[in-house]
């Protein structure tokens, strides 16, 4: 070895050059890779630009399309394509721009502005598309004539336009620094390999020499090996010697032991027994506190159905003894002033009072049987339903009273589908509905809003109004009970909201109450959202 050190330096310096440049051409790579990673978002972004660029003007197109379609018509299924174009708005304007932010874009302040003409534009189309459900023809006529979804058209196609150069711009720029990596890599891969040949033709050649005198080593280490043998055979003779002395000693040990590990058997029997019988009991123990919590639930569910039970009871209780005791009464006593009468006018007036007794008695009745049969029954058709389908079905029903009263109608439904029971569904959003009409302010204009949204498994429904409201504190206790009622100016019986309360039960959901005096009523309905 030490008449190959004095060669050595060229061969450290050539090879030092090499890993040096390897080095080198990893970092480049590495710094090529993420250039080109780089340049192939930018390249990705301005294509997505550029595709919700194209989104935005579709939409804009789907959104007419749909409103001239609905006008001329009169299908609503038309007024999908209105909700799709809705629906779809603010998702574009993300998309456009979270890719163009990723490019630095400089125009992002117009973009928010052409944001909020859309936006305002879209309110627009469903002011007209109200218009057009309503037969307000003449109106709609009237806002279609000023042409502005051509003039929110004219401004994004400007912008457009400059999305597009600016995008050409970005292409380029990043095929450009694509290829400029690309080259500097091919140039440095060139450069390593002039060098890395002449080097390792030089290596190969130390390394033919240097196993030459590998194997002049390995010859003199056999001799040394062999005289190694000589000497380990005289030491293993030594060795058997001392074994067999330290031999006896062992047996002397091992039989002492055993009785040792005779008497740890013991022990360990011993203590297995005592933790198999702990383990017994500790399952016996986990077992009963299991029972004991299972028929604490079960007695808990039933104290339950039975406190439910009972004050369904007491409901009914209270009909019989009022609601259904005082028509008998007056049943009675007509019958009695019958037998007496004397005069056809007095018998006449008798059957006359003796039928809106009778026509009482039946009301109540049909009343108890709605309500036992929503009680009854426990396995109910349950399905994917349409909220704007059922809206637009109990606002059809209620055309009569919504003329009469003329109130403004705001519907935002952004969570559409709802898993539950039709017709249930249906008679909830007519009772809070024709309520809201019933209740109106006579002092100001009657607003009714109706929302929907995703709240975890539920679709959370609110139904507001600006109406008359009541003592929500005062009342609370008695706001779904039977026949209660909190205004008597107009007509009702009071088992409007104990329906709607029984139908949400009914159907898995549940409902809350906010109220004020002259201020309005809020009802808010959870159903289950719908499947997937």
């Amino acid at each position: 070895m030490a008449s190959i050190k004095p060669r050595s330096p060229l061969l450290i310096i050539v090879v030092s050059i090499i890993s040096i440049l390897l080095a080198i051409n990893a970092v480049l790579i590495y710094e090529n890779s993420r250039s080109i990673e780089r340049n192939q978002r930018l390249l990705e972004n301005a294509e997505q630009a550029k595709i919700n660029s194209l989104d935005v003007v579709r939409n804009l197109h789907l959104m007419d399309l749909a409103l001239r379609g609905y006008a001329l018509t009169g299908q609503e299924a038309q007024l999908a394509a209105t909700d799709s174009a809705m629906n779809n708005h603010p998702k574009i304007f993300k998309r456009l721009r979270k890719a163009l932010a990723a490019q630095n874009f400089q125009g992002l302040d117009q973009l928010n502005n052409l944001d909020d003409s859309v936006t305002v534009y879209f309110k627009l189309t469903m002011t007209m598309r109200q218009l057009v459900a309503t037969n307000r023809n003449a109106e709609f006529l009237e806002i279609l004539k000023r042409n502005e979804g051509f003039y929110v058209w004219r401004a994004y196609k400007n912008f457009s336009d400059r999305v597009s150069e600016f995008e050409r711009q970005v292409v380029a720029d990043a095929e450009a620094n694509i290829q400029r990596a690309l080259r500097n890599s091919y140039l440095l891969q060139f450069f390593i390999f002039l060098i890395a040949v002449p080097a390792l033709g030089y290596l190969a050649f130390h390394t033919s020499r240097t196993f030459r005198l590998s194997e002049e080593l390995q010859n003199a280490q056999a001799e040394k090996n062999k005289i190694l043998y000589e000497r380990n055979e005289e030491l293993d003779k030594q060795v058997q010697e001392k074994t067999r002395d330290i031999r006896k000693q062992n047996e002397e040990i091992t039989a002492h032991n055993r009785q040792l590990l005779a008497q740890q058997q013991q022990i360990k029997l011993a203590n297995e027994t005592i933790e198999a019988q702990a383990i017994k009991i500790a399952a016996q123990n986990k077992e009963l506190a299991l029972e004991v919590e299972r028929q604490t639930n079960h007695l808990r569910v039933t104290n339950n159905e039975l406190m439910e039970q009972n004050s369904r009871l007491q409901q009914f209780t209270y009909i019989i003894s009022h609601n259904l005791r005082a028509p008998l009464a007056r049943l009675k006593g007509l019958a009695n002033l019958l037998e007496y009468s004397e005069t056809h006018s007095e018998k006449d007036n008798i059957y006359t009072l003796l039928i809106k007794s009778s026509r009482d008695i039946d009301e109540v009745i049909a009343d108890l049987s709605t309500i036992l049969n929503i009680q009854k029954q426990t396995m109910l058709l349950r399905c994917e339903i349409q909220l704007s389908n059922i809206v637009n079905k109990v606002l059809s029903t209620l055309e009569t009273e919504i003329k009469n009263i003329q109130p403004t109608l705001k519907i935002q439904l952004e969570a559409d589908k709802i898993f539950s029971v039709a017709p249930y569904v249906e008679s909830i959003i007519y009772n809070l509905i024709s309520n809201a009409i019933k209740y109106h302010n006579p002092e100001q204009p009657l607003e009714i809003m109706i929302t929907s949204k995703k709240r975890g498994n539920y679709v959370q429904v609110e139904i507001q109004d600006n109406g008359l409201g009541f003592d929500l504190a005062r009342h609370q206790h008695n706001l779904f009970n039977l026949y209660k009622r909190f205004h008597t100016h107009v007509e009702g019986k009071g088992l409007g909201l104990y329906l709607v309360k029984t139908q949400m039960e009914a159907v898995g959901g549940k409902i809350e109450v906010e109220s004020e005096v002259n201020k309005g009523t809020r009802f808010i309905l959870y159903f289950n959202a719908g499947i997937d």
